[in-house]
């Protein structure tokens, strides 16, 4: 009997060492009040610094939701006249209340080493715009953060309804335990944010593979603008990809299983998907 306990003792122990840890209320479902707005639990808002003008960039969503009760609504607003984006970080939001000048600090407590952040969103852009999710491993080293693993998705135009996303995580330092996570989302380009730029988000979750390794992740494809094509190289499993114009007319879709050239002729502004098992690519292409 002693052994039969000792047994199921040890495959819980190796059980969760191989899933590790997940992303803190990556379902969005656990809310916190604060005077007149609720913040998801263990995420930092702006709503703290905008809540005294009725102004929330962050707030959770009942009606639309891709699996439980709530997800998270994340919309680009205008402070007096400033377009700003919404946000949810694992770190801190800090604001300078005499410049109005924002940044973003440390992330929460983890020491494991997931290969892939998983997810689902809604986007329904303004004027082109763009959101941003990116993750961040940190190790802290006193007043110091080294980074020691990074990856990102930039979702552009309209999605209405739940789609997956996958978002490969490469590590700078393999050798290295992290000390920290950090998750960024916005609802719009940072450095053009497009007032009502609404992005939803819903079941974060990691993924871990337990031989981790550099080459685990050269999966990705790369995208290179150059001579009016689209040069799309590293492709190493069957891809799907599809290629919007800005009215949203499809112009290429098809399936691929090696490197790619595809010349546009035509000057405009194009929207480019690459779909696979394990990587959601969106990207922008100005092609002027």
């Amino acid at each position: 009997m002693k052994t039969f306990y000792l047994s199921i003792i040890l495959l819980l122990v190796i059980y969760i060492m191989a899933n590790g840890q997940q992303v803190p209320n990556g379902n969005f479902e656990i809310w916190y009040n604060e005077s007149n707005y609720q913040n998801p639990e263990y995420w930092d808002t702006p709503n703290s610094t905008t809540a005294s003008l009725n102004i929330f960039t962050v707030v959770r969503e009942t009606g639309i939701v891709q699996n439980g009760n709530s997800s998270v609504k994340i919309q680009s607003k205008s402070l007096f006249g400033t377009p700003i984006p919404g946000l949810i970080t694992l770190g801190d939001f800090n604001v300078n209340p005499a410049t109005l000048q924002s940044n973003i600090t440390g992330g929460y407590p983890f020491t494991y080493k997931p290969s892939m952040l998983k997810g689902f969103f809604q986007y329904e852009p303004v004027n082109y715009d763009q959101a941003f999710i990116g993750i961040v491993l940190l190790r802290q080293n006193g007043s110091n953060w080294d980074t020691i693993a990074t990856g990102n998705f930039k979702p552009t135009g309209t999605v209405l309804s739940w789609t997956p996303f996958s978002i490969p995580i490469q590590y700078i330092d393999n050798q290295t335990t992290p000390t920290h996570l950090n998750i960024i989302i916005l609802s719009s380009d940072k450095d053009y944010p497009q007032p009502n730029s609404i992005l939803y988000i819903d079941n974060l979750t990691f993924e871990y593979n337990n031989s981790l390794t550099t080459s685990s992740f050269e999966k990705e494809p790369i995208l290179i603008w150059h001579n009016q094509a689209l040069n799309i190289s590293n492709i190493k499993t069957p891809t799907e990809i599809e290629i919007l114009d800005i009215t949203g007319k499809n112009i290429v879709k098809q399936q691929i299983t090696s490197d790619i050239s595809i010349v546009l002729k035509s000057k405009n502004i194009y929207i480019v998907r690459l779909k696979s098992n394990s990587f959601l690519i969106t990207k922008k292409i100005n092609a002027f």
